[in-house]
């Protein structure tokens, strides 16, 4: 099955899907106004800085990911807009990536890394702010975050203050990561939160459980938190992943209930996709899903969305 994207007069759109006979995908989709993609990671292994992601032994991952590279391949699919997620545990290297693209349009927005135990952590967030295209921090670092900290929210409440967002990475999908973000959540109402890649869910074909879709429908009432339907890939169980819709429908049903058409995101999660096909092979996966729902939650998932949780400058 093939979607083609393609760029005319400033707009996005998606040329007419070849259908199977069983696909509920439109034939003819209308154009999306935007198609951002929120989630890619740019880094290059050559540099004399210590990495901790990739790993080192990943083949695939473990050389450089550079803007060349991506722009070419995300303006063939059709996309208008990007945010970077900074991958990288060095605070230096939120400047060096966005020095890597300045002056492209293109980048519109970086998801930086700032050590939210640092009692500084308000200076750093002002220096990154200089620049418009900070939009908020991803916490991670060498160890497991306590979000129950005191300083710990008292810094992520310091993005509040400054109107920028938190993304929030949860690996395996399980029911205490859910827990984690749905308490800080509670705890900081204003504070816009973006979880990344489908809450961590390890898709392996089967329906959730119970007491996954309860913990996601408890999350889903905080009006400050969204979710990325991001990384299938990567979050697949059998790898390479399969390309089927069908292999992520379940959990994509249950995201969609919860989170409806206002707070899902598109991101890739490039170079990651490498590990299973062409980002434009994702990108059709994720449109084939989004589109059965209608041109306005494909409008809302692949732009409207997006500027809202980041405050992103698209009309």
């Amino acid at each position: 099955m093939i979607n083609r994207f393609r760029v005319s007069i400033g707009i996005v759109a998606i040329a007419p899907l070849l259908l199977s006979a069983c696909s509920a995908t439109p034939k003819h989709p209308e154009p999306v106004k935007h198609l951002i993609d929120t989630h890619i990671h740019l880094y290059d292994t050559t540099r004399d800085v210590e990495m901790a992601w990739p790993p080192k032994d990943d083949r695939v991952l473990y050389k450089p990911h550079l803007p060349a590279e991506y722009s070419k391949l995300a303006r063939a699919a059709g996309v208008t807009g990007v945010v970077i997620v900074e991958a990288s545990d060095h605070f230096e290297d939120n400047h060096w990536v966005l020095d890597q693209v300045k002056g492209d349009d293109l980048y519109i927005g970086l998801v930086g890394n700032i050590d939210v135990y640092r009692e500084d952590f308000e200076a750093r967030v002002l220096e990154l702010k200089k620049d418009p295209r900070f939009v908020g921090v991803r916490p991670r670092g060498p160890k497991p975050i306590d979000f129950t900290n005191e300083t710990v929210l008292k810094n992520l409440a310091v993005l509040a203050k400054h109107d920028l967002a938190m993304d929030y990475l949860t690996n395996g999908g399980g029911i205490p990561g859910i827990e984690t973000i749905d308490r800080v959540a509670r705890t900081l109402p204003n504070l816009r939160i973006v979880v990344n890649h489908c809450l961590g869910y390890n898709f392996d074909g089967k329906p959730a459980s119970a007491e996954w879709v309860a913990a996601v429908k408890h999350l889903a009432a905080n009006r400050n938190v969204w979710c990325k339907i991001s990384g299938l890939y990567q979050r697949s169980v059998p790898q390479p992943a399969p390309q089927r819709l069908d292999h992520y429908r379940a959990v994509l049903d249950v995201l969609w209930d919860q989170f409806g058409k206002e707070r899902l995101i598109y991101g890739s999660n490039w170079p990651v996709t490498k590990h299973t096909g062409s980002y434009a092979s994702l990108l059709d996966l994720v449109d084939r899903y989004i589109s059965s729902k209608g041109q306005d939650a494909r409008e809302c998932y692949f732009w409207k969305n997006a500027a809202e949780a980041y405050k992103l400058p698209l009309r």
